[in-house]
């Protein structure tokens, strides 16, 4: 088993909508949580890797990726970012994307920051329907 695949996978309970994960570096095998996050996701990030060989000299590809899958019979979103100024607004498209709440209960996002900058102080005054938690590794 991944070493801190019991350590994610313990903080995804049903009334998780989705993940942010905010890096300094693009998306890539090589980020701490990949493979969890892979494992978590059916396998579709190392698919979407091995898909953009071909697109490696267009930069705009790179900024920020999300995914779906199901957990719990509900649909689950991973984003990830690369850190740039832009963030505020990469986050407010990707939060966008969330549907109407069909379950109040199920309102939390969880962020794993592992950029050199802080994130999200300002989301829940922005997001006031949603909660976040930081996403911690055991």
């Amino acid at each position: 088993m991944l070493p801190n695949l019991s350590s994610i996978v313990d903080q995804f309970t049903p009334d998780i909508l989705g993940v942010f994960w905010i890096s300094n570096e693009e998306l890539s095998l090589d980020l701490l949580g990949f493979d969890e996050f892979n494992y978590l996701f059916d396998g579709l990030l190392s698919q979407y890797l091995y898909g953009q060989k071909d697109n490696e000299n267009n930069p705009d590809l790179n900024q920020a990726n999300v995914f779906f899958t199901h957990n719990f019979n509900q649909k689950l979103f991973l984003a990830h970012i690369k850190m740039n100024a832009e963030i505020d607004s990469i986050m407010d498209k990707h939060l966008a994307l969330i549907p109407e709440n069909e379950k109040p209960e199920r309102k939390k996002i969880l962020i794993f920051n592992k950029s050199s900058k802080p994130v999200g102080s300002n989301l829940e005054k922005r997001y006031p329907q949603f909660e976040f938690k930081s996403l911690e590794l055991a």
